[in-house]
């Protein structure tokens, strides 16, 4: 009974990866509307456009931004023209959220998570093509 308990465990602590869940997929691009502070000098007309803005960084942090604090990368590599920097969150003793940074706008979208988390999770950034995007390695 012993052995069969033992064997049970060792299963499940190799089958716990597998369990974790991938992290939702920040969009690619968002489309924002920027507000005008104070009011429009005399003489002038306001404008407003609508612009576009691609996904450029994802960050996580240990508790809800802007309070929380960011969590650091455990490691860096680089492969070609995709640069990775990579997470270890189940290590982190908080919850965590997941920001998605995009390009010349201050608007980012923010996101609480729920584990298990992937043993690794890497943040990979293509200098070529400009994409960033998660992978579990």
């Amino acid at each position: 009974m012993t052995l069969r308990l033992v064997v049970i465990g060792i299963a499940l602590v190799l089958a716990m990866p597998a369990l974790a869940q991938e992290l939702p997929t920040c969009p690619e691009h968002v489309t924002v509307t920027d507000g005008l502070d104070g009011a429009v000098p005399q003489g002038w007309q306001h404008l407003r456009r609508e612009s576009r803005h691609h996904l450029v960084d994802i960050r996580f942090y240990a508790e809800a931004p802007p309070g929380g604090t960011v969590i650091e990368a455990v490691g860096a590599s680089s492969r070609g023209t995709v640069v990775s920097l990579r997470y270890s969150l189940p290590s982190v003793e908080s919850e965590v959220w997941m920001s998605c940074v995009y390009a010349d706008t201050a608007h980012t979208l923010i996101r609480g998570l729920a584990g298990p988390f992937p043993p690794h999770v890497r943040v990979n950034h293509d200098r070529q093509d400009g994409r960033t995007f998660i992978t579990y390695n």
